[in-house]
């Protein structure tokens, strides 16, 4: 299909169209006018909303002052910590043996069961009558 051909197809659908428009505004002219009325509001609608969103008005900018200090800054007082009292500490890899015999204690067989039977309780709630 060469060129010519095409734009002569285009040509017999507008045409087509238009007649098909022109039969119902001949049956339906109340009708054609209540739609043509909506269209024109919406494109109305349409236009001003470009309009207006094209328009932005840019904030002002408060012109900024260089602020200067008439006193010298004030430090809030703290809590005031002992002087043994230390913030940070650097840990050790291990425990000495010293260390080991004042802090850790082998628990008994008894504390053992005492929290086994602590923790099958609480599992035994969590899961509940689960199956």
């Amino acid at each position: 299909m060469d060129f010519q051909g095409l734009l002569d197809n285009i040509k017999e659908k507008a045409s087509s169209i238009f007649e098909k428009i022109r039969e119902f505004y001949e049956e339906n002219k109340m009708l054609s006018y209540i739609i043509a009325g909506l269209t024109a509001l919406l494109l109305i609608c349409i236009i001003l909303i470009i309009v207006l969103a094209g328009k932005k008005k840019e904030p002002e900018v408060v012109p900024g002052s260089v602020l200067e200090l008439t006193e010298p800054l004030a430090i809030p007082d703290g809590p005031e910590l002992p002087k043994d009292y230390t913030a940070s500490r650097t840990t050790k890899d291990k425990w000495s043996e010293e260390e080991t015999e004042q802090w850790f204690t082998i628990p008994t067989q008894k504390e053992i069961d005492s929290l086994s039977k602590a923790n099958d309780n609480l599992i035994n709630e969590i899961t509940g009558a689960a199956p």
